[in-house]
């Protein structure tokens, strides 16, 4: 009785495990691709003693399987921002789904890195939060990833393009005058240095 009790109880164990990674392989099957929208994500800059924060208006995601209809792969992402001294900052990451969640790796900032299990994904929209944070991201998908070829080449795991100028034309516009009411005393901009990188949706409550 002791065998056949065993048996059944593999066989439904089994049968489980073999749901789970049928739904984790259908979820990656849509999650691969390019996708577009609100990810929240922003970075803080210091410069001459102060510090700005800069927040994303747009971001591409693309999420590449390892192998057709792998539940793990690698992806790109580009941040898009209309301030600051950064036009747009690109980081590469590493996904996988285990049992329906979601989880993001960062190899070049590990603080980003993040696990997605409330969300609702169609073929056409991506939306959810990240860990427990109760403030929502959107994304809307743009390619289908076996609709077309990805790129491999990948060498590095973050870059990012600067923005010319950047102070001046965003510092005058915003800080007309200095607190004692003269003009802002000029900054030396090879000073500045970007001090921590997050999404917004992640912060503390």
């Amino acid at each position: 009785m002791r065998n056949a009790w065993t048996n059944v109880l593999i066989g439904f164990v089994s049968v489980f495990a073999f749901a789970a990674c049928d739904i984790d392989t259908a979820q990656s099957v849509v999650l691969s691709g390019n996708w577009q929208g609100d990810f929240g994500m922003f970075y803080t800059y210091r410069v001459g003693g102060r510090t700005y924060r800069f927040d994303s208006y747009d971001t591409e995601l693309v999420f590449y399987p390892k192998y057709d209809y792998a539940t793990y792969g690698y992806g790109k992402e580009i941040d898009y921002y209309e301030y600051g001294p950064y036009e747009y900052q690109v980081y590469y990451f590493n996904w996988e789904i285990v049992d329906g969640i979601v989880y993001l790796d960062y190899p070049s900032d590990h603080n980003l890195s993040t696990a997605i299990s409330d969300y609702q994904m169609t073929n056409c929209s991506f939306s959810g939060y990240f860990g427990d944070s109760d403030s929502r991201f959107n994304l809307t998908k743009v390619y289908d990833y076996y609709e077309w070829t990805p790129c491999v080449n990948v060498n590095t795991s973050y870059y990012y393009c600067d923005r010319y100028d950047w102070y001046n034309t965003w510092y005058y516009s915003y800080w007309t005058k200095s607190d004692n009411g003269s003009a802002p005393e000029a900054i030396d901009l090879s000073d500045g240095a970007i001090v921590e990188r997050g999404n917004r949706f992640n912060e503390a409550n």
